[in-house]
């Protein structure tokens, strides 16, 4: 998960204005530093693992990333392996298939181009269990999600859930079938067809944290993750929902839940005292500088769901928001003597897009045609490419 610092160190700014709680002035907040943060898993799995390297930037920056570039990475075993990785792009670290030995414990050792060293803890490399079942939950105007798991040797205990999301859309009668180019009217070849789009992957940053350390069994039922509101368009047609879960230590899970508090806990005068979330990560170079982020070491198990619109209890096109003002017309080839003239004036713009040839009342036929946006729906964020995990026929 993205660590939202901006967010937090906000809310904390925010929680002291209220009189009646003594003011919490973190340290991040009263420094003109810019501090390390570490955002990231080691996958001891087969799986990739990717570590964000950023610092973070004052409330009034006009930025809000910060990437950390040129940094040097790698995870430390305490019998003294060592595992690369690698800059992907500005501030994402990258190693691939590391497939850790478990019985071993791990650390992450990052050295920065401004000369600093980093180090965290040695952490115990925990084994995720499966998930059991993921839930999709039709409600009257949405859907929720939760997830149930278990471990039969109860040794996890402690868990935490993050997904992603994709979805498609589809534009109906208005998308665009003809091509105008160069004077001449063609129709769409079956690979140029802009009527059906995909969004992928959008990540939630919300943190999903459940733990069974007061039960007798190490067993996880219907925990609640994300709600989807068919307001947002997300379920209208096809909707993915990719979890992955975590197993935490009992520490680990201490900072995700204080980073949960902060993050989404705060707002109202009955509220928890914002707190200095905790870390595992320290700079070695100057032990007193702060450094943001806990750095954990597991397997990760993940569970694809998918859901389609239309089996939905209750209407989704009608809750769908679409904020897009469509006003196209038609263009037609009488009389044939202007019809050049009248085609080339509509689509000189070029923020026209024709649709389908039409026919009409007395023999007319034309041309009918929309704005862009409204007949090619890759100008609404998505794109033509089925993702390779897409289901044939969805």
């Amino acid at each position: 998960m993205r660590i939202r610092v901006l967010m937090i160190v906000l809310i904390c700014l925010i929680a002291i204005e209220f009189s009646c709680k003594k003011p919490y002035n973190p340290t991040i907040v009263s420094s003109n530093q810019s501090y390390l943060v570490v955002d990231g898993v080691i996958n001891s799995g087969s799986d990739s693992t990717i570590i964000y390297l950023s610092r973070t930037v004052k409330l009034n920056s006009k930025s809000f990333r910060n990437p950390v570039q040129g940094a040097s990475l790698k995870v430390e075993s305490d019998k003294n392996d060592v595992y690369i990785l690698q800059e992907v792009i500005p501030g994402k670290y990258v190693a691939t298939n590391l497939n850790l030995p478990i019985d071993r414990n791990y650390r992450m050792h990052i050295f920065t181009s401004d000369n600093k060293e980093y180090v965290s803890d040695f952490v115990e490399n925990k084994i995720t269990p499966p998930i059991d079942s993921v839930y999709a939950t039709p409600l009257t105007t949405g859907v929720q999600f939760s997830v149930s798991t278990h471990d039969n040797t109860n040794k996890t205990r402690y868990y935490r859930w993050d997904y992603t999301e994709s979805w498609s859309y589809e534009i109906g009668e208005q998308a665009s079938r003809l091509i105008y180019k160069n004077g001449q009217i063609t129709s769409r070849s079956p690979d140029s067809l802009v009527n059906l789009c995909y969004k992928y992957p959008e990540h939630n940053s919300s943190i999903f944290l459940a733990n069974s350390e007061k039960l007798t069994q190490d067993v996880i039922s219907k925990s609640p993750l994300g709600y989807v509101d068919g307001s947002t368009g997300k379920i209208t047609n096809v909707y993915e929902f990719l979890l992955s879960q975590y197993a935490l230590t009992s520490e680990a899970y201490k900072y995700w839940t204080l980073l949960k508090t902060n993050n989404e806990g705060l707002g109202t005068i009955t509220d928890p005292q914002p707190s200095q979330s905790i870390t595992n990560i320290h700079c070695v170079t100057n032990p007193a500088e702060p450094v943001i982020g806990y750095v954990s070491v597991s397997t990760i198990s993940l569970k694809r769901v998918f859901l389609a619109g239309r089996d939905l209890p209750f209407a989704v096109n009608e809750l769908a928001k679409d904020s897009v003002s469509c006003g196209g017309g038609i263009i037609w080839m009488q009389p044939q003597n202007t019809f050049l003239s009248r085609l080339q004036a509509v689509m000189a713009s070029g923020d026209t897009l024709l649709v389908r040839f039409e026919t009409g009342g007395n023999g007319k036929t034309g041309y009918s045609y929309e704005t862009a946006i409204c007949a090619d729906c890759r100008l609404r964020g998505g794109t033509t490419t089925k993702p390779a995990y897409w289901p044939s026929g969805l």
